[in-house]
């Protein structure tokens, strides 16, 4: 451990009652875990997880004084829940206090809570070890989310899926319209057996997965061709295609929509509907 961690670690230790000072060290230990898989400067990450939370042992009246002191902005959204501001006082201590100059740490600790549009490697490590550490013993959808966080082409599914869980939201409107979208296409080309399943609950992969039949290649990438069109109309372009070409199970990847086309042997043998059997089939009507 170097000498900075070592000073800022006695320092955590003094200003913290012990059980924020256990998840403080938990949040820096999974941030170096999350910085070694994805890349990032380890140091950089258990610096700003040792001062995530380095203002939360401040009462409420003293986050709104110390931001009315130093010319902090407060929204009526923190003005009626202060507590939220432990995150901007926080950034603020870790430059005036704690001495650290590296901008991108600062802005770690700033938005370790809410996470913000277009999040930079290190901010969404700190706010996924946030959630993830394993101090916490009680969250929405913990164990899944540990899970998905170390898989790289989920860690942005891993924070959206944090966000909406401290939002308390279930599923998204857009991802509703989507799933329309979709189904709707797909019965333009007349798309045989299609299921929708809401798995928003036992996974981050996505909020739907969408099954369908085609009964050769040609409808089975004429059906995928008219769901990427329409869905792409309506502005929700295909972050990832597989299968096109042999056209036996193509996969559409549209975020929080993910649909699977299948030729008739192909979708016997994987059985995605009893692999996902957890989650909730939704009548296609019902959309």
């Amino acid at each position: 451990m170097s000498d900075v961690l070592k000073k800022l670690t006695r320092e955590m230790e003094k200003v913290q009652e012990p059980k924020r000072f256990v998840h403080t060290q938990g949040v820096e230990y999974t941030a170096a875990a999350l910085a070694m898989r994805y890349g990032e400067d380890v140091e950089r990450a258990q610096v700003a997880g040792l001062l995530h939370d380095c203002a939360k042992c401040m009462e409420n009246d003293k986050l709104l004084s110390a931001c009315e002191k130093h010319h902090i902005p407060v929204t009526d959204v923190e003005r009626r829940n202060p507590y939220l501001l432990h995150a901007k006082v926080g950034s603020y201590l870790a430059k005036k206090e704690y001495k650290v100059e590296d901008p991108e740490i600062l802005s770690a600790i700033l938005y370790h809570t809410t996470g913000h549009p277009n999040m930079t490697l290190l901010e969404k490590i700190i706010f996924t070890a946030d959630y993830i550490e394993p101090g916490r013993k009680q969250a929405p959808n913990l164990k899944i989310i540990r899970q998905m966080a170390f898989i790289p082409i989920n860690i942005i599914r891993t924070i959206m899926k944090i966000r909406r869980v401290r939002s308390n939201i279930s599923m998204s409107e857009e991802s509703r319209k989507m799933a329309k979208l979709a189904v709707e296409a797909l019965e333009d080309k007349k798309a045989e057996d299609i299921k929708v399943i809401d798995i928003s609950n036992v996974s981050v992969i996505a909020d739907y997965f969408i099954i369908a039949g085609g009964n050769n290649s040609s409808q089975i990438q004429a059906l995928c061709d008219n769901v990427e069109e329409k869905l792409g109309r309506a502005g929700f372009p295909a972050r990832q295609t597989e299968g096109y070409e042999t056209a036996n199970w193509v996969l559409l990847d549209f975020g929080d929509v993910i649909v699977h086309v299948f030729d008739k042997e192909n979708r016997l043998l994987y059985d995605l509907e009893r692999i996902w059997r957890d989650g909730v089939q939704i009548p296609v009507e019902e959309l």
